[in-house]
C-alpha cells in the first residue's frame, strides 16, 4: 500500500521538475554559494573554503556536494529541490488546517491557509530563487503534522532538518529528544513494530540525531576556514537595518511577515478556542493544539527578538518564517469557522427562534435547507474575506505576483555574465596568476565564482587588488556594481557581452600580472 506521504513527494518532485521546464530558474546569492562549497568537496584541484559568502546552513550544504557531481545541473537541481520543500509546505499547510476544521469547511480552511502562506514577507522570491525558507516551512508544518499523527520519531528527524537550516530549532530538537529518551521503549515499539531493542536503537538514534546539529554547523567551517564560528560571526556582522530602535523594528517584522488579516483571524481563533475550554473548566483535545500552536508562534517571536537585541543577529523578516506558516494555518482555520458560524448564526435568525432549524426535533427538509442556506451565507463571507485581505495586502501581492519577473531578470542577468566569462577567456585568462583577482556587482559574486570555478577568496565584491572587474546592470538581480580602490586604474576592456563590460584593472605604479 503507498503511503499518502510518498504520493505527496512524488507529485512535488514532478510539479518542481514542471517548474524547471517552465519557469525560470536559477539560484540567488546564498544558494549559489552553497553550491560553490558543494563544487570544492568533489573537485580535487579546488581548495575547500568556506568564507567570503553568507551564512553557513550544513542541509542544503549536503545537497549541494551531492549535486556537484552532477557538473553544471548543480543550479538547477537544488533550486528543483527547493521548490520540492516549497509545494510540501502547502500540501502541510492544507492538512493542517483541514485537520483542525473537519467537514466540507477544512477545504476551505486549507485554501486560505496555503494563500496565506505564500503572501508572506518575500516567499514567491524564496521559492522562485531556491532559497532555504520554503524547506524550512515544511520542515516545520510536517513535524508538527507528524506529531498529531503520532508519529513522533518522524517529526524528530524533521526537526533535525529544520535544526540544520535556522539555530532557532536547536532547543525544540532537543526538548522532543527527551521527551522521546523518557518515553522508553514503548514509543519506538509502538511507532516501528521493532522487537525488544527497540529502546536503545532508539535512543542511539536521537543521539545521532542530535550529534548531527554541531557536527553540521560547526565542522565544515572549521575545516574550510579555522572558523567553526563562521555561522554566528557572519550572522552579527550582517547589518539587518533595524535603525535606531532595534527592538521595534524587529517586533514590527514579526507582525509584518505575515498579512495582517490572517494574524488577527489566529489571534481570535486562538483566544475563542482557549476561552472556551476554560468556561468549559477543562482542555480539550483541540484546545490542546490550538492552544499548543499559538504558544509556539508566542515563543519563536520571544526567541528571535532576543537574539537581535541580545545578540546583535540582524532579525530579518525570513528569521519568523515558521512562526509565520503556523499563523497561516491558524488564521486559515479561524476565517473558516468564523465564515460558518456567521451564516449558520445569520440563517438560524432569519427562521426567528435562533437556531430552531438545527434542532434534532426540526423536520429533515427544513435542517437541510438551513444548512445549505447557512454554507452559502458563510461562502460568500469568505469570499469577501479573502477579497478584502487581499485589497489591504496589496504589496505583499504585488511581491508574489513580481517573483517570476524578477527570477526571468536574474536569469537574463546572470547568463549575460556567464557569457561575458567566456568572452574574457575562462578562469585561465581572467585568473592567470595565483594572485589574480576579479570582481562583480555584490549580489553576483558566487555566482562568478561559480562560472570561473573558483573558491569565493578569488572573487569579491569590491576591485582591492589588480584583476579583472565585471560591470553589469545595478539591478535587483546583482547589486551595485563592485567599489574600486583608487590605487587601481584602468588597463584594457577585456570582454563585453549584452549589459556586462570586463575590465582589466592594475596598479598605478609595478603589478604586470592582471588577468587576460
Amino acid at each position: 500500500m503507498i503511503r499518502p506521504a510518498r504520493v505527496w513527494v512524488a507529485a512535488s518532485v514532478a510539479l518542481a521538475v514542471i517548474s524547471w521546464a517552465t519557469l525560470p530558474t536559477v539560484p540567488s546569492y546564498d544558494p549559489f554559494s552553497w553550491l560553490v562549497w558543494g563544487r570544492e568537496v568533489v573537485q580535487s584541484h579546488q581548495a575547500f573554503y568556506v568564507g567570503g559568502g553568507p551564512s553557513w546552513k550544513p542541509l542544503p550544504f549536503g545537497f549541494t556536494v551531492v549535486y556537484a557531481l552532477f557538473g553544471g545541473a548543480a543550479p538547477a537541481l537544488w533550486v528543483i529541490t527547493a521548490r520540492v520543500g516549497g509545494l510540501l509546505g502547502w500540501v502541510a499547510a492544507w492538512r493542517l488546517a483541514s485537520r483542525l476544521c473537519p467537514g466540507r469547511w477544512g477545504w476551505v480552511a486549507g485554501a486560505i491557509a496555503v494563500g496565506g502562506l505564500i503572501t508572506t514577507q518575500d516567499y514567491g522570491y524564496y521559492f522562485m530563487r531556491g532559497a532555504s525558507e520554503p524547506g524550512l516551512v515544511a520542515c516545520t508544518l510536517w513535524a508538527i503534522d507528524r506529531l498529531l499523527e503520532r508519529r513522533p520519531g518522524a517529526a524528530f528527524w524533521l526537526l533535525v532538518a529544520a535544526s540544520l537550516i535556522r539555530p532557532e530549532w536547536w532547543p525544540y530538537t532537543i526538548a522532543l529528544a527527551a521527551w522521546l529518551a523518557a518515553r522508553g521503549p514503548r514509543f519506538w515499539s509502538a511507532e516501528s513494530g521493532a522487537s525488544a531493542w527497540a529502546s536503545w536503537r532508539g535512543r542511539a538514534a536521537l543521539v545521532g540525531g542530535l550529534l548531527l546539529i554541531p557536527l553540521g554547523w560547526f565542522g565544515p567551517p572549521w575545516l574550510g576556514g579555522n572558523d567553526p564560528l563562521l555561522a554566528a560571526h557572519n550572522a552579527a556582522l550582517y547589518n539587518g537595518q533595524l535603525g535606531p530602535d532595534p527592538l521595534r523594528a524587529v517586533v514590527g517584522r514579526a507582525v509584518d511577515d505575515q498579512i495582517w488579516p490572517l494574524l488577527a483571524a489566529a489571534l481570535v481563533y486562538v483566544a475563542v478556542v482557549v476561552a472556551r475550554d476554560l468556561r468549559a473548566g477543562h482542555v480539550s483535545e483541540r484546545g490542546w493544539i490550538v492552544g499548543s500552536l499559538g504558544a509556539f508562534v508566542c515563543a519563536w517571536w520571544v526567541e528571535v527578538i532576543l537574539m537581535t537585541v541580545w545578540l546583535g543577529y540582524p532579525g530579518l523578516e525570513r528569521f519568523f518564517l515558521p512562526a509565520a506558516a503556523v499563523v497561516c494555518v491558524l488564521g486559515g482555520v479561524g476565517m473558516a469557522l468564523g465564515a460558518r458560524a456567521v451564516g449558520e448564526r445569520v440563517v438560524g435568525v432569519r427562521a426567528g427562534r435562533g437556531d430552531a432549524t438545527r434542532s434534532p426535533r426540526a423536520p429533515e427538509p427544513a435542517r437541510r435547507s438551513a444548512g445549505t442556506a447557512g454554507a452559502a451565507v458563510g461562502g460568500a463571507l469568505v469570499v469577501a474575506l479573502i477579497v478584502a485581505s487581499v485589497l489591504v495586502s496589496r504589496p505583499a501581492v504585488d511581491l508574489l505576483l513580481g517573483a517570476e519577473g524578477q527570477a526571468a531578470l536574474a536569469q537574463r542577468t546572470l547568463a549575460g555574465l556567464s557569457a561575458a566569462v567566456a568572452a574574457a577567456g575562462g578562469r585561465p585568462a581572467v585568473l592567470p596568476c595565483p594572485s589574480s583577482f576579479a570582481a562583480v556587482n555584490h549580489s553576483a559574486q558566487p555566482a562568478l565564482a561559480w562560472d570561473l570555478r573558483v573558491t569565493l577568496q578569488r572573487v569579491g565584491s569590491a576591485m582591492i587588488r589588480p584583476g579583472v572587474d565585471f560591470i553589469g546592470p545595478a539591478d535587483i538581480a546583482t547589486g551595485i556594481p563592485a567599489a574600486i580602490d583608487p590605487s587601481l586604474v584602468h588597463d584594457r576592456v577585456v570582454a563585453r557581452r549584452g549589459a556586462w563590460t570586463a575590465v582589466a584593472l592594475r596598479r598605478r605604479r609595478g603589478g604586470r600580472c592582471v588577468g587576460s
